[in-house]
């Protein structure tokens, strides 16, 4: 799903805003910033003509999205937690343990995808492939791998401290073996 949070910043708007209010604010920002309005001469030193065009281009590019979005009765911000059914439920409780493959198992039984999991966590792509394949060489501290599960597990609605518990030793193990003296 396509991050709609940008175009509402774009706009100057809460993410929640209606149609009217995203028509309003396009239509006066747009008024704005293409004319010689005295806010904008007073900034012409800092807000070269290139700058204010590519501006006024995204600002049409957002107003075009978000119109789109709301005729066609879109969600245009993603649900902060993911929604589990109770087969799902059962499964989980059944696994043996949290690995990065059973998280990338819940993650697409549940239909999420790894972009979906960024718009929400704001988590590197990069990274959230890292906790899916257990490459723990990508984290610099046990700090930020850690952060990045609790805000992982939160999305998907599952039990942190089981995920931490049963995942963080095999990072921990690994730092052992990659720090021994050789």
């Amino acid at each position: 799903m396509e991050d709609y949070h940008k175009y509402f910043d774009h706009l100057e708007l809460p993410h929640e805003a209606q149609f009217e209010d995203i028509r309003k604010n396009y239509n006066y920002l747009k008024t704005l910033y293409s004319g010689d309005s005295m806010e904008i001469t007073a900034l012409n030193e800092d807000f070269s003509a290139d700058l204010r065009q590519d501006y006024l281009s995204r600002l049409d590019d957002a107003y075009e999205k978000l119109k789109l979005l709301l005729e066609n009765n879109k969600p245009a911000v993603m649900p902060q937690t993911a929604i589990m059914d109770e087969d799902l439920s059962q499964w989980i409780k059944n696994l043996n343990c949290f690995t990065g493959a059973a998280l990338r198992s819940v993650r697409e039984r549940m239909g999420i995808s790894l972009k979906d999991l960024y718009a929400v966590t704001r988590i590197q792509l990069e990274y959230l492939e890292d906790i899916e394949n257990e490459e723990f060489g990508a984290f610099r501290a046990e700090v930020y791998l850690r952060g990045y599960l609790v805000e992982y597990t939160r999305f998907l609605s599952l039990d942190t401290q089981r995920v931490l518990n049963e995942y963080m030793p095999r990072y921990r193990k690994w730092v052992e073996i990659v720090r021994a003296p050789h």
